[in-house]
């Protein structure tokens, strides 16, 4: 639409230019026919003056007019050659104006002039005046048609110029229209991204809050479970071995190899209890509850490093106050699930293990020298596409508390840092760094 207005106005406005160039043209024609209207009356002029005076001058200019004459005949002919009614007026006036400036110059224009006889009472003067007349007559046709002519042409001129204006205008009003258009579907697509970034956040808001509620359900059954195996399965442990020790008391009258298994039973009933409260403390150290962190810490560390036979190195900062008990138990289960890791993926010797507190924040840093993570999967964490369950579980818990996780690939093995930002009720003391190595 917007290129069938622009060809439209084109053609327009040539037709303006060239109507433009039509009038310009009428205006010329009419130029040089009143040129030659005065013209003819001043080669009569002339003509007289000198037979009255016999003035060299004034047949000088008569010669001159006369030669213009020609000249401004042939530049009609040529201006006009479109025009057939011009053509022919043209043929007729330059006969009869050959004609008249014969006769002019034969009997006015003589050798000797005739002062003595007045042109004006002569027959042939009266027949030059008469000549003269239709001469006129001729100039003042064709001045009248190039005069309708112009303003035939200027008429069409004033109408494509008109149209042309209401071209331009239509197109103002179409831009316009196409704008209002263009800002609606705009506006619409506004809403439309609005809505959907809010639905999106409602999304996000409910996954969030679903993965909280899994975890917080996950934490309950594993407090829940840790507590069966400590009051059913490791009561029954005890008292087994109880009666085991009981009947080992009275083993006077058992002979020397069921006096050995019984040992082994015991040795095993030993390690069964020793391995129950193992798995009990690992899914909810009671620590955690009662001491806080700091102590989860160092006891999850202890037996990292006894059960693995890893080097860890772990420095916290000593605080006057326990943080809140949603910010231990994910500190400590990020600590649980990134020591996991390790163990599982890295093949490391050592682990160094960093808590410290500052504005307004508690940063855990866990660092392994092995064989650290790809790339690859550091982008796909880093972009919403955590690699594993372990990460994301860690991610989610620490985003329900505005707090992050990063994981960052080191020249030697990878750090995974975890940031939650805390209240200011906890102010370290005179060393705020404790250092243990395991």
């Amino acid at each position: 639409m917007i290129a069938a207005i622009g060809i439209f106005a084109y053609v327009t406005q040539l037709g303006v230019s060239n109507s433009r160039n039509w009038v310009l043209h009428s205006y010329q024609v009419n130029s040089q026919l009143q040129t030659l209207q005065t013209q003819f009356a001043g080669i009569r002029a002339n003509a007289l003056a000198y037979a009255e005076s016999g003035d060299s001058g004034q047949l000088r200019d008569f010669r001159a007019r006369v030669a213009a004459i020609s000249s401004l005949i042939e530049n009609l002919r040529r201006m006009t050659i479109d025009n057939s009614r011009q053509q022919y007026r043209l043929g007729e006036l330059q006969n009869l104006s050959g004609k008249y400036l014969t006769e002019l110059e034969d009997m006015v224009i003589a050798p000797v002039p005739r002062t003595s006889v007045p042109p004006a009472e002569t027959s042939l003067i009266r027949d030059l005046d008469s000549q003269e007349s239709r001469l006129d007559g001729v100039v003042q046709s064709m001045l009248n048609d190039e005069k309708m002519l112009a303003d035939n042409r200027i008429a069409i001129w004033n109408h494509l110029f008109r149209r042309y204006a209401v071209i331009l205008a239509l197109a103002f009003v179409a831009a316009l229209l196409f704008l209002a258009y263009s800002y609606r579907l705009l506006i619409g697509e506004v809403a439309r991204t609005q809505e959907m970034e809010r639905l999106q956040r409602e999304n996000v808001r409910s996954s969030r809050a679903l993965s909280a509620r899994v975890l917080e359900l996950q934490d309950a059954e594993r407090r829940k479970v840790a507590r069966e195996l400590h009051d059913s399965v490791g009561q029954y442990l005890v008292a087994l071995k109880i009666n085991l020790d009981q009947l080992h008391a009275s083993g006077s009258s058992l002979d020397p190899g069921q006096a050995t298994l019984l040992a082994e039973t015991l040795d095993l009933i030993e390690r069964s209890i020793a391995e129950v409260r193992t798995i009990s403390h690992l899914l909810h150290p009671p620590l955690l509850d009662e001491m806080g962190f700091e102590s989860a810490a160092r006891w999850y560390a202890e037996g990292f490093a006894k059960r693995c036979g890893l080097h860890v190195n772990l420095r916290l900062s000593q605080l006057a106050e326990r943080f809140p008990k949603e910010v231990e138990l994910a500190l400590f289960r990020v600590l649980q699930e990134s020591l996991t890791n390790v163990h599982r993926h890295a093949h490391a010797k050592s682990i160094d293990i960093v808590l410290i507190c500052a504005d307004g924040r508690a940063t855990l840093t866990v660092h392994d020298d092995g064989c650290g993570i790809s790339r690859d999967m550091v982008s796909r964490f880093r972009s919403g596409l955590a690699s594993g369950v372990g990460l994301a579980g860690m991610r989610e818990r620490l985003a329900e508390l505005n707090g992050t996780l990063e994981v960052e690939p080191r020249a030697r093995g990878t750090a995974v840092r975890a940031v939650i930002p805390i209240v200011e009720r906890s102010h370290p003391v005179s060393n705020p760094m404790q250092t243990t190595a395991v």
